[in-house]
């Protein structure tokens, strides 16, 4: 199967609440790029195993909720190399996730090279065991989508 230079990966968990903000996000996303050569990714909470999805590509947009320092269902575009991880430890289970380290191991491995990376942090208010997001975030989440498939399709081809 023939891989887009372009991908769209949500991160996350839609059973603990405003954590699933990026997976809830690509579902929107995946029909208004239905056609578009772009690949939409579900990419849950997978750890090191998202590192093949930087063979082949020009740019990756990764969606997230975090801790982003701003008001609830506010969002955020930003590069690796306008951040740095605030974490203390690196950790390698699944809940431990750091993007921006696993960002930087792989560019310790080349798979970054010559790969444009973006990341859409949502503010998350709650992380909590539900299947829904907080009211801001939900309220905010079209617009976050709206951001993400602008800066997508522009420049990006039919399939």
């Amino acid at each position: 199967m023939k891989r887009n230079k372009t991908a769209v990966i949500g991160l996350g968990n839609l059973l603990l609440g405003d954590e699933g903000t990026g997976l809830h996000a690509i579902h929107l996303l995946e029909e208004r790029l239905q056609g578009r050569a772009v690949d939409v990714i579900e990419g849950g909470t997978p750890g090191y195993n998202l590192l093949h999805q930087f063979d082949e590509r020009e740019k990756i947009i990764f969606i997230d909720a975090g801790n982003c320092g701003m008001q609830p269902g506010e969002f955020t575009r930003f590069t690796p190399d306008d951040v740095i991880s605030r974490k203390a430890e690196p950790g390698f289970s699944l809940h431990e996730f750091d993007l921006i380290e696993f960002i930087e191991f792989a560019g310790s491995l080349h798979k970054t090279d010559n790969v444009e990376i973006v990341i859409y942090c949502m503010q998350a208010l709650e992380i909590t065991m539900s299947g829904e997001l907080s009211p801001p975030v939900k309220k905010s989440l079209p617009f976050l989508v709206e951001k993400v498939y602008n800066e997508v399709t522009r420049g990006i081809e039919d399939a």
